[in-house]
């Protein structure tokens, strides 16, 4: 070995032992391209929250150009814990494009991890172990399935200054070490906290192995621990004035069978039958690591991955507002576990065996990653073409037919209305609205509860779960003067038929896109014109009649009205009901958006009344 691979952690020679070639600079950069396959095989990265993201970026590089939507929303750049990838979306997007810039950066993500993973078995092992290979289809877990972009990258960049920071404290400068701590520690919590606390992780760790090692006094260890990850107390400060400015943690407990789920999902991708034995594997490799004589696991990430175990066990499944705070950290907690294990004393059959399985394990993943991405990708676009019979400015009610069944595939329909945000420049319901969150806040009172995510969430009529609203429930509660489309994606029910002011739009994609119509519109197509300012349907919205000579008089009243298009008044009708002279009795026409059909059904008038409204 020469000096000058030790910056890198990369020897220049082939040293002699089973699986020598993997600590080659080909071998490494070799391990970095496998790991990005299951992205290069697709186009945008079909990445459940991505998509939503998508939109978000849309509106926080070009919404100073898009008038149409400035009503409803704005976006106020803030020092938050969670802008990792929009610093680089606002970096990239002029010279590439805001697709590309966004593919672009998932890949860096990637590449980043697994360099991080390879990086940190050879700064604590001196090589490239067969175990940090087996970590490698980890970085493809739940977390990053579900397009938790900065969180993966703030993980990424906590590694890489995690291998950093034991170089340097193996040099000769007592203060580069924890300068680099200060100036990494910032950098890594702007773009998520997560990976801030990460690195708090693993630096700490490391530290207590040494004071174990050393057989420290209990006090003088945390005060050399305190005091040696002091640098990284930096971001406190912003990070106190972000939550008091937010509303606090924003926390929400979890369940027992909650955990459980997450536990078993930390490679989940698409299909069970795959995803659950893999995970296996991985334990097994622990597991077999843990009772060989041979291995003696190494405490710096050994207690790491207790660490991260632990709080998987402990913390709420949100917290500052991110869904699935706890079940992200199960697969960097197996990471950490498989990055513990040396293989110094292994013999030539164990390591070689080892490291076949771990290649093989590494290509299985890798292939399958890449064909459910694929499948998803073509999931996705299926609907997608929809989008050229949206015009621009448009205001879009969107909603996701979640399956019924529990299903192991991932939701990656869920915010797919992100692209009608980004292409067609149109408002959509399915942004988050967290305070404190995001830089982007979404304000569109018309719209009430449907103004921002998780109102686009609906389930299949009939459906005998209740997570979310069933489809007809959620579609008789929309304020529909707030929207000029609603678009319905998913498994659309046999026999759909979508509410009285609802056109549908032909379109060449799958799902339903549907026109609000103006006040008035029957599904036949007819209306009713009251005046020539406006064209509005004549409703009798529970209409109190006590007499069937009254009820007459309003028919007749209601067919005049039409026929000659009259302006829209109060009548009044005068004659004698129940048997009394001279009483007046007050029908009033009350316009309402809502189907005439349905709504005379409710009213308390004559069959001959109700079958002349219903036929209009």
């Amino acid at each position: 070995m020469i000096p000058a691979r030790t910056a890198a952690g990369l020897p220049d020679r082939t040293p002699a032992y089973p699986g020598a070639w993997l600590d080659t600079w080909p071998a490494f950069a070799l391990l970095c391209l496998v790991s990005l396959l299951p992205l290069l095989v697709v186009g945008f990265p079909p990445l459940v929250d991505l998509y939503g993201h998508l939109g978000r970026y849309a509106m926080q590089t070009d919404l100073a150009n898009r008038p149409e939507l400035q009503p409803y929303y704005s976006y106020e750049w803030r020092l938050i814990g969670n802008l990792g990838a929009d610093l680089l979306v606002e970096l990239l997007h002029r010279w590439l494009g805001l697709e590309p810039a966004i593919r672009l950066i998932v890949l860096a993500t990637q590449a980043l991890a697994a360099a991080g993973i390879l990086l940190m078995s050879r700064a604590l092992h001196g090589r490239i172990t067969p175990f940090a290979i087996a970590a490698l289809p980890l970085i493809y877990g739940l977390p990053f399935n579900y397009g938790f972009l900065n969180f993966s990258l703030g993980m990424a960049l906590a590694m890489l200054a995690f291998t950093l920071w034991l170089h340097l404290r193996r040099g000769t400068s007592r203060l580069a070490a924890p300068l680099w701590l200060a100036i990494s520690g910032l950098g890594v919590w702007v773009c998520h906290t997560y990976g801030w606390a990460f690195l708090g992780l693993l630096c700490g760790s490391t530290l207590l192995a040494e004071a174990i090692a050393a057989r420290e006094r209990p006090l003088a260890a945390v005060g050399r621990i305190v005091a040696t990850c002091a640098p990284l107390l930096l971001p406190l400060i912003p990070m106190i004035v972000w939550r008091s400015e937010a509303g606090g943690l924003n926390l929400d407990s979890s369940g027992f069978m909650y955990k459980l789920l997450g536990l078993v999902s930390a490679l989940r991708v698409k299909w069970a039958i795959i995803d659950v034995p893999s995970l296996f594997v991985v334990v097994a490799l622990i597991y077999w690591a843990v009772r060989s004589t041979a291995v003696r696991i190494d405490l710096r990430l050994g207690i790491a991955a207790l660490l991260c175990f632990a709080f998987f066990l402990i913390l709420p499944k949100t917290v500052f507002g991110s869904a699935g705070a706890d079940v992200r950290l199960v697969p960097y907690a197996l990471i950490c576990a498989l990055l513990a294990v040396p293989v110094g004393a292994l013999g030539s059959t164990a390591l070689r065996r080892v490291t076949v399985i771990a290649l093989g394990f590494l290509a299985i993943r890798t292939v399958t990653t890449g064909a459910a991405y694929a499948q998803y990708e073509a999931r996705t676009e299926a609907f997608l073409p929809a989008l050229d019979a949206i015009p621009r400015g448009a205001r879009v009610a969107f909603f996701s037919i979640s399956p019924c069944a529990p299903t192991w595939d991932l939701p990656v329909l869920d915010h797919s209305a992100g692209f009608a945000m980004a292409r067609r420049s149109v408002f959509v319901n399915d942004q988050w609205n967290v305070p404190g969150l995001t830089p982007l806040t979404v304000h569109y009172p018309a719209a009430g509860a449907f103004a921002q995510d998780p109102s686009q969430f609906v389930l299949p009529d009939g459906c005998d779960r209740h997570f979310y609203p069933h489809l007809s429930q959620t579609l008789a509660q929309v304020p529909y003067d707030a929207f000029t489309h609603v678009w319905i994606i998913g498994d659309l029910p046999e026999g759909f038929r979508p509410p009285a002011r609802l056109r549908p739009v032909p379109h060449a994609g799958a799902g339903a896109l549907l026109a609000v119509q103006p006040i008035g519109y029957f599904a036949d197509g007819g209306a009713l014109r009251l005046g020539d300012r406006f064209a509005v349907a004549a409703l009798i919205g529970r209409v109190r009649v006590n007499s069937q000579r009254c009820a007459k008089t309003a028919i007749a009243a209601l067919r005049r009205t039409a026929i000659r298009a009259a302006r829209c008044r109060l009548t009044v009708i005068r004659g004698k009901a129940a048997g009394r002279s001279r009483i007046a009795t007050l029908c009033r026409l009350v316009i309402q958006p809502v189907g005439l059909a349905a709504e005379t059904k409710k009213a308390p008038v004559s069959r001959g009344f109700r079958a002349f409204t219903a036929g209009r």
